[in-house]
């Protein structure tokens, strides 16, 4: 059987800032059945024009995304070939998730995408999967930055950068809001990690990726620490809310 094709497909697309609590609810998601979810691909997330040196580059050499790949069962030779065949991002997408899929033996499947960063190609991602939904998970720029600082996954020592990080995904899905009116739906992160069973109701109600509500528990995920008191100095945190008040604002953060 080959693989949907973009423009029929009905997947979420989970994007903004990363450090946003996107990886606990991938983690939420994949619980329900016959739903797949690959590692972040990164695949609508370089500017050069697909299958050009720019943007297969870092596809085939970075170390990040070869492991990735590795967890999802795609050897690297397997890869150059789903790579030569598509034409465009989604195909080669829909032929990721597909692989996965004839892998676990299923032909009825439901998929996602989680990769933050995507969120640069959110036009091209638009066109491509016109019957797409989409995830804004939104968190406290100040609690995103000192995640960045503290660098678990991604360390970003320069707090401008790190601002940047929030202020460029934010906008971007901001701008395009009117655009994805029905297919568009933002949560706080402070609202999934203090009610982690009705977040979920409601992205499952959005997403049609499953209705295994039973599935959640409170104890699913932990409130929101502010870890920024303890990691950005006064200086630091003063940046913060100068860059990111005027948007954060328009999501209901109060910073200063």
């Amino acid at each position: 059987m080959p693989p949907p094709h973009p423009a029929h497909s009905t997947p979420l697309f989970i994007l903004g800032c990363v450090r946003s609590g996107t990886t606990l609810v991938r983690d939420l998601l994949r619980r329900q059945q016959n739903v797949i979810c690959p590692e972040e691909t990164h695949y609508f997330r370089y500017g050069e024009p697909f299958r050009t040196g720019g943007h297969s580059n870092p596809l085939l050499n970075s170390k990040t995304l070869l492991k990735h790949r590795e967890i999802d069962g795609i050897a690297p030779e397997t890869f150059k070939e789903m790579l030569m065949m598509s034409r465009s991002r989604g195909e080669l997408l829909c032929r990721h998730v597909h692989h996965m899929a004839e892998a676990r033996g299923l032909q009825n499947y439901q998929w996602f995408d989680k990769t933050p960063q995507n969120v640069y190609g959110l036009p091209l991602i638009r066109a491509e999967f016109p019957k797409a939904r989409f995830l804004h998970l939104v968190r406290n720029p100040l609690n995103v930055v000192a995640s960045l600082k503290l660098g678990k996954v991604i360390k970003v020592t320069d707090i401008h950068a790190a601002c940047n990080y929030w202020i460029e995904a934010v906008t971007i899905i901001h701008q395009m809001t009117s655009l994805l009116e029905g297919s568009l739906l933002e949560m706080h992160y402070e609202d999934v990690t203090t009610y982690p069973v009705a977040s979920m109701e409601k992205l499952l109600e959005f997403s049609k990726l499953g209705d295994q509500k039973e599935l959640y528990r409170s104890q699913d995920a932990h409130e929101e620490r502010n870890q920024f008191h303890d990691v950005l100095s006064a200086e630091e945190q003063g940046i913060v809310i100068r860059r990111c008040s005027p948007l954060a604002e328009k999501y209901g953060y109060e910073l200063g």
